[in-house]
């Protein structure tokens, strides 16, 4: 028989036995090598092996099938092997192979979600996230901690805007006080408390002025006031809704937000679109705008603050009593430039909080202080 035929053949015996060697199983390799192994020798592997990981050394290790077990006859039937590293059978690695394939498949089938779908879950998420968590808790992901993230504003329709667009005025404003009421840390005041402040305020030409701005500050106790106005369409431009954001201690503009209406124009429903699409955006400009409160009043030695638990404040919380900087204007182009430092006036330090809006202070050194007077974080 020519010698190509008699390798043919031996190659082939082989692997027949090998077969059947795998088909059988350890034992009875063992058995035909001559070792006869005892009764009891079923369990191969060290009995600490019944667990699936250990820990050595900071390394995970798992429990994987030994690849010698059927070919040496003294190696365990299981062995701990760093995980990723552990040994994976054939039929485990066809499951995986067919598992990655069907994946693929799926996913050129299916589509994802659709862009608006996609929209409506993040503003969902930003609206749970503003209502449970408050603005403060998007800064605080960002890596930046608010110390005190509470703030209380006013909403008013700016009176100023186009008088054929009052009621979209109107709607516009309650829609983003109703937005910025369901933030965790956002303190609206209320139609009643805006309409008594515009009465009693002593206010003369536009709201937007500086001292009118402060005086509705001080009459409400809020930290900002947000001015709605509605810019009609001109031309082939479609109209314009816009909130603008004043803070109350200097009565300076910190920022606007400007949208157009949108396909359908101006209308009712223009205004809630508003409010749902900028809300995040409405309590970063609000968080922008410096955090201070105000002396409510003053009684038998204590100072009742017009801020609490809503704003942060904690008992043992110090704060500095200041006066608003003077504003700096260009003299050869009346330009403002600014506000010069504040005036620090004493410091203070919280020794009670009375409610959500409320708190109680002793003076640690300056005054003796009055209902008005400002407080900042120190």
């Amino acid at each position: 028989m020519p010698r190509t035929w008699i390798i043919r053949i031996a190659v082939g015996g082989f692997f027949l036995l090998t077969l059947h060697f795998s088909l059988a199983g350890c034992s009875t390799i063992k058995k035909m090598v001559g070792i006869t192994p005892p009764e009891d020798e079923e369990e191969t592997y060290p009995p600490e092996a019944a667990q699936e990981t250990v820990v050595v050394d900071g390394k995970t290790y798992v429990r994987s099938r030994n690849p010698y077990y059927l070919t040496y006859p003294e190696q365990p039937e299981y062995i701990y092997a760093e995980k990723g590293k552990e040994f994976v059978g054939l039929q485990a690695s066809l499951a995986k192979t067919v598992a990655k394939y069907l994946a693929k498949e799926r996913e050129k089938t299916q589509k994802g979600v659709p862009p608006d779908k996609l929209k409506d879950l993040v503003r969902q998420e930003v609206d749970r996230i503003l209502r449970e968590e408050g603005v403060g808790a998007f800064m605080a992901r960002g890596g930046e901690k608010v110390p005190f993230p509470g703030r209380a504003v006013a909403v008013i329709p700016n009176p100023d805007s186009p008088k054929g667009y009052d009621g979209l005025n109107r709607m516009l404003a309650m829609s983003v006080a109703e937005t910025l009421g369901r933030q965790k840390d956002m303190k609206v005041a209320g139609e009643d408390q805006i309409k008594a402040a515009l009465g009693k305020a002593g206010l003369h030409g536009k709201l937007s002025l500086r001292p009118n701005l402060q005086a509705l500050g001080d009459f409400l106790g809020v930290q900002a006031v947000l001015l709605t106005n509605v810019v009609p369409p001109e031309k082939e431009v479609g109209g314009f809704l816009v909130v603008e954001v004043y803070d109350t201690f200097h009565g300076s503009k910190a920022d606007a937000i400007v949208s157009p209406a949108g396909r359908d124009g101006l209308k009712p429903e223009a205004a809630s679109k508003f409010a749902r699409d900028h809300a995040l955006r409405l309590a970063g400009a609000l968080l922008n705008v410096d955090w201070f409160g105000r002396v409510d009043f003053v009684k038998e030695g204590n100072l009742y603050l017009n801020l609490g638990q809503n704003a942060g404040l904690k008992v043992g919380d110090r704060l500095k009593v200041v006066e608003p900087g003077k504003e700096v204007i260009n003299p050869q182009t009346h330009a403002s430039l600014g506000f010069s430092a504040d005036v620090p006036k004493g410091e203070i330090k919280v020794t009670e909080l009375l409610s959500q809006t409320g708190a109680v202070a002793q003076t640690l050194s300056g005054g003796p202080f009055k209902s008005g007077d400002k407080v900042k974080a120190r």
